[in-house]
């Protein structure tokens, strides 16, 4: 009986492509018959480490976030559709540890009637050819897809559009996030430092996992 030998030649392991590559091929080059704004209005929330007068709108190199402009011909900015969706999203990433440094941080309250591209509708996903993976998502495919798209409807709708409101990745069943841009007509308040907010802190550690470091 012949031994058995190991095949000399080399052989390329395959990779699978990542299936999330080709999500921005969904994406309308052109705008969709049947694509709608719709008007918003209410209270959104966010961090910052600036007051909102002197937020810098200068656009970034490359895109950093979601909805960023693929381009980067104009800044975006984010916020929640409540105290505690805006915790989860600035903190999400750092395994919702608050350190002491952040509790310097502004809590911003933004208030105005906004038309918007709404993409936790079933029409608005049906009309772009996307999917719910658009909202909370964050294969690089899909991440790419977000950016186009934000680029797509600023070319088609122009200052007529002043954000995206999406659901949150953390709290898609109840909670939104919306994109918004400089010339969004939205008034902002500041509530304090975050060291402040005492009952939205116990109420993040409590009830959303949060550690805070240092005291409030």
């Amino acid at each position: 009986m012949p031994a058995l030998r190991a095949d000399s030649r080399s052989r390329a392991l395959s990779v699978p492509a990542d299936p999330s590559l080709d999500y921005a091929r969904r994406l309308p080059t052109q705008h969709p018959t049947g694509l709608r704004l719709h008007t918003i209005t209410g209270s959104w929330f966010r961090l910052d480490s600036q007051d909102a007068l002197r937020w810098n709108w200068t656009p970034f190199g490359k895109p950093r976030y979601r909805f960023d402009s693929a381009t980067g011909m104009f800044r975006v900015r984010y916020a929640g559709d409540a105290q505690r969706v805006a915790m989860r999203k600035r903190f999400d990433a750092e395994g919702r540890i608050v350190s002491a440094h952040a509790l310097g941080l502004t809590l911003v309250q933004l208030t105005g009637r906004l038309r918007v591209l709404d993409l936790r509708t079933d029409r608005t996903l049906d009309v772009l050819g996307l999917d719910d993976q658009i909202n909370t998502s964050r294969a690089p495919g899909v991440w790419a897809a977000c950016q186009q798209l934000t680029d797509l409807v600023h070319g088609w709708h122009g200052q007529r559009c002043h954000g995206i409101v999406y659901r949150s990745r953390t709290t898609p069943q109840r909670s939104s996030n919306l994109a918004f841009l400089e010339h969004a007509p939205l008034t902002a308040t500041s509530l304090g430092r975050l060291g402040e907010q005492t009952s939205l802190l116990a109420t993040s550690v409590v009830s959303d996992g949060f550690t805070v470091e240092g005291s409030f």
